[in-house]
């Protein structure tokens, strides 16, 4: 039974229910990846899986169709999601920490200048938030 959204919310929520959708974006919120660095960095996501992801938001016009030199790009709408995914993560895990009575650790996130090897040691942090 497909479900009708008409509030802003509910669209949000629909993308971000999906497994694995914040992932995809706040990895190419850091920079244009191409297929192999994207699913090395999701390498708990099969390959059709990503593809599937990748159509999916691309059809949402999240992700640009037009790949950039090889690589998939975020739209200007995927770049505000993405920061606002990323946000709520942040805020979401300050919460849990808080409500455990432990301290939240400074979260520090990659960003574009890094290397792929780089932005591989962020995978497990990243867990944490998304």
């Amino acid at each position: 039974m497909e479900q009708t959204i008409d509030q802003g919310i509910g669209y949000s929520l629909s993308i971000l229910r999906e497994n694995d959708y914040p992932k995809v974006l706040f990895w190419l919120g850091v920079k244009p990846l191409n297929f192999e660095d994207l699913q090395e960095l999701l390498s708990d996501v099969s390959i059709n899986r990503l593809i599937t992801i990748i159509k999916d938001l691309q059809n949402r016009y999240l992700i640009s169709p037009i790949q950039q030199a090889g690589c998939f790009v975020l739209t200007t709408g995927g770049q505000e999601l993405t920061r606002l995914v990323t946000s709520l993560g942040v805020w979401g895990r300050q919460q849990m920490d808080e409500n455990d009575g432990t301290d939240s650790v400074q979260v520090v996130l990659p960003d574009s200048s890094m290397e792929q090897k780089e932005l591989l040691s962020y995978r497990t942090a990243v867990d944490q938030y998304l």
